[in-house]
C-alpha cells in the first residue's frame, strides 16, 4: 500500500497549522503594539529630570536651573512643586546652546574632531542569552544621550535590537530593508543610507534586522564556491566595512549587535570593528563556550 499521499497530506496539514498559528501570533503582537504606542504605534521616550540632564551635558544642576530662571536655552517642563524636566530633543537643543556660548577650548558637542576616526564596536558572543543585545542597546542609547551620533546595526536575524527600538521585524521591516540590502552580491544592492531609520532617541539611528539577514549566510559560500566574489567587489568580510564607510561622516560611533554564532555576518562585523565587546556571564559554561571559540576566530583572521 502506497502511504506517500497520506504522509504528504499530513505534512501539509501540519504546515498549514503552523502558518496559521504564526499569523495569529503576529496579529496579536501588532494589536499589542497599537495599544501600547498610540496613535501611530511609535515608541516614545520619557522626559529626563534636571539632575540627569546635567550629568549627560557635563554641567551642574544649579547651572541649568539658573539658565532656566534667566530664560536661556530651551525652557524645561516645571511641575507645581518646582521640579524641572527636559525632553531628549530639548537636551540636544541645550547642548547646542552651551556649545555656542562655551569658552574657548570647551566643548559640549561630542562629535569627532580633526583626525578622529569612526569607532565601530562589535558586541559579540557565540552563545545565546549572554545579554549581548541588551548591552548593545544600552551602550548605543547612553552614547546618544551623551551627544554622540550613533548608528546601531542589528545584525541578528532574530532582530531583538530592532524590537527594543519599536520596530517589529515581521511587519515593520520589509524585503531589502536590512543590512543585507547593502552587502548582498546581486544587482539589488542598495546604499546603506537608504536603509537607516531614526529612533525615538535623538542622535541614534538604526539599521533594522529580520530573517532576511540569513540570506547573506546562504549566498556567501555559494559565491565563494563559484569564484565570483571578485565580480561583486571585495571578499565577504570587507563588505560590511565598505557599507559603513559610505556613511562614516554622519556618525561618531557604530554599535553592531552580532548574531549568537560564528557565521559570515559575525566574521564581517569583527573584521570591520575597531573594538570588540564580549558579553559573558560569570559562569563556568559561559566562559568555556566563549574563550576557545573567540581565540580560534582571532587566529583564523
Amino acid at each position: 500500500m502506497n502511504m506517500a499521499p497520506q504522509i504528504e497530506k499530513a505534512i501539509s496539514d501540519v504546515d498549514q497549522l503552523i502558518i496559521g498559528q504564526a499569523q495569529e501570533l503576529s496579529d496579536k503582537l501588532k494589536q499589542h503594539r497599537l495599544e501600547m504606542f498610540p496613535p501611530r504605534a511609535l515608541k516614545g521616550l520619557r522626559e529626563f529630570q534636571l539632575a540627569e540632564v546635567a550629568r549627560f551635558l557635563g554641567v551642574t544642576s544649579g547651572y541649568l536651573r539658573n539658565l532656566s530662571l534667566e530664560g536661556k536655552g530651551p525652557l524645561p517642563q516645571v511641575t507645581p512643586s518646582g521640579r524641572r524636566s527636559y525632553t531628549a530633543a530639548q537636551m540636544e537643543e541645550m547642548r547646542s546652546f552651551l556649545e555656542q556660548n562655551a569658552r574657548a577650548g570647551t566643548h559640549y558637542l561630542s562629535h569627532r574632531r580633526g583626525n578622529e576616526h569612526l569607532q565601530v564596536v562589535a558586541v559579540v558572543n557565540f552563545k545565546g542569552g549572554s545579554g549581548k543585545t541588551t548591552s548593545a542597546a544600552h551602550l548605543a542609547q547612553h552614547l546618544a544621550l551623551t551627544g554622540h551620533r550613533v548608528l546601531a546595526v542589528d545584525l541578528d536575524p532574530q532582530a531583538s535590537l530592532s524590537a527594543i527600538h519599536g520596530f517589529q521585524p515581521e511587519f515593520d521591516v520589509n524585503e531589502n530593508e536590512t543590512l543585507y540590502a547593502a552587502i548582498r552580491y546581486d544587482d539589488q544592492r542598495r546604499p546603506l543610507k537608504e536603509i537607516i531609520r531614526p529612533t525615538n532617541f535623538p542622535n541614534l539611528h538604526l539599521v533594522p534586522g529580520n530573517l532576511e539577514l540569513m540570506e547573506f549566510e546562504h549566498d556567501t559560500p555559494r559565491v565563494l564556491a563559484q569564484g565570483k566574489a571578485g565580480d561583486y567587489g571585495r571578499v565577504f568580510f570587507a563588505r560590511l566595512d565598505e557599507a559603513l564607510s559610505s556613511v562614516a561622516d554622519d556618525y561618531d560611533v557604530v554599535i553592531i549587535d552580532c548574531p549568537p554564532q560564528l557565521g559570515f555576518l559575525t566574521m564581517s562585523a569583527i573584521c570591520g570593528a575597531t573594538a570588540v565587546l564580549i558579553t559573558v556571564h560569570p559562569q563556568m559554561l559561559d566562559v568555556m563556550s566563549m574563550s576557545p571559540n573567540f581565540c580560534r576566530c582571532s587566529v583564523r583572521f
